[in-house]
């Protein structure tokens, strides 16, 4: 049977709900894990927006295609379009399945809503881990941004309403390797999958992208600039979202997501590059 009682579905934490865990209660294939997800996609979909996210474990997902074919159970019409800032590679045997980021696993990365400085960011996004980190670091955090919104101090909030968001956005035409700044190691021609800089132009048109500009020596670095807001409404329940990259964009969230890994993992060697980068 595929009936939403043939899994078991339970909660991480009481207090903040986030997220809805669904595990298996008798079947833990694959194959019955594809089927469930066909049948029970409304129910999914609510789950997702009542508790913000849910959390599908237990099942024998073992590699990217295996994970690609049960997220596409659930939601078929993935995209494959990427203009985000971390440089990402495809997992071989997939079309939609990409590593988070190809940055070292210590490398910490303020949350964040996925692609939020787009005209069209992407309504969900789904991660896998197929592989547990032996290192220090690796994990996902979950936050709900519609609580941060809710409980952002009024007179900043305020600031931010009346004062918008300036996005100044930089790519280079050859990715930087030793960098604290993510988004530097992605070259422009990666992003947009080519090296013709009109291509580029024409495809931040057809997006509702601002136009770039071309500086640098050799006019060849991609740059952006543009005024945003910094809360919007959620689509189905109108509520007021913190959606906005400010807090991985600025140039002191570094440092300070380098002291809380220090403060999580008691490894000085954060603490160290805390400092450094202070």
């Amino acid at each position: 049977s595929l009936d939403v009682d043939n899994v078991t579905a339970s909660l991480l934490d009481e207090k903040s709900k986030l997220p809805l865990i669904i595990s298996p209660r008798l079947d833990d294939s694959l194959e019955f894990l594809c089927h469930w997800l066909v049948a029970n996609r409304p129910w999914v979909e609510e789950q997702i927006l009542n508790y913000g996210a849910v959390l599908i474990r237990g099942f024998q997902v073992n590699d990217a295609p295996e994970f690609e074919r049960a997220i596409q159970s659930l939601q078929p019409s993935l995209s494959d379009s990427y203009r985000g800032t971390s440089p990402r590679s495809v997992f071989a045997g997939t079309k939609y399945t990409f590593s988070a980021a190809d940055a070292p696993v210590n490398y910490p990365i303020a949350q964040h809503c996925e692609m939020s400085f787009l005209e069209s960011p992407p309504k969900q996004l789904y991660f896998g881990c197929l592989q547990e980190s032996r290192t220090g670091g690796g994990e996902t955090a979950l936050c709900d941004f519609r609580a941060v919104a809710e409980q952002l101090d009024g007179s900043l909030r305020k600031k931010f309403e009346s004062k918008k968001l300036q996005y100044r956005r930089r790519h280079y035409n050859e990715g930087e390797k030793w960098t604290t700044d993510v988004g530097s190691m992605l070259s422009w021609r990666q992003m947009f999958g080519t090296s013709d800089k009109s291509k580029v132009e024409e495809l931040c048109r057809e997006e509702g992208a601002p136009q770039p500009q071309w500086i640098g020596q050799n006019n060849d670095t991609f740059y952006q600039e543009w005024q945003d807001e910094p809360f919007v409404r959620h689509p189905v329940t109108n509520e007021v979202v913190w959606f906005n990259h400010l807090q991985v964009f600025h140039w002191s969230t570094f440092p300070c997501e380098l002291w809380y890994a220090f403060c999580r993992l008691h490894d000085a060697r954060f603490l160290l590059r805390s400092i450094f980068f202070w």
